[in-house]
């Protein structure tokens, strides 16, 4: 028997490169997932979304993730080019980060995924949202009953 998606196109419906049969690096969907990859990722896009934070406010406002963990994530969307870490001289030194144009393009992902979670299948909760999401309106089309 063969698999199901043996013979099927790959990528999206309305990819040009539907042809594709193995993730690369250059598809929009392993970029993005790549700059989402980690668990806690998408808590400090979402405190990022609502506005510039120290690390400690960004650690006050996820108070059960570790600091290894925060630095470790800070660092990777960094990198992906999701998150600018601005250095400000003084003393104490002070860092303050923010999104990029490309990580508050990130809001609306966000949102879909919230979506796709909420009302992809049965409920798994009876409305109660606990990461969150539903605080930050960030896709023009919310109903009020998802956020993100």
């Amino acid at each position: 028997m063969t698999h199901p998606t043996v013979g099927h196109p790959a990528g999206l419906p309305d990819d040009p490169r539907a042809d594709v049969t193995a993730p690369t690096p250059e598809c929009p969907v392993e970029i993005t997932l790549a700059a989402l990859h980690g668990r806690w990722t998408t808590l400090v896009i979402r405190e990022l979304l609502r506005g510039d934070h120290s690390y400690s406010e960004l650690r006050a406002a996820l108070p059960v993730m570790s600091d290894k963990v925060l630095s470790d994530r800070l660092a990777h969307l960094t990198r992906a080019g999701v998150v600018d870490r601005d250095r400000r001289p003084s003393w104490p030194p002070r860092v303050r980060y923010t999104l990029t144009p490309n990580g508050h393009r990130l809001g609306p992902v966000l949102q879909a995924l919230w979506d796709w979670g909420a009302y992809g299948e049965e409920p798994r909760s009876t409305g109660d949202d606990p990461v969150g999401l539903r605080e930050l309106p960030v896709h023009p089309k919310a109903d009020g009953a998802a956020r993100c």
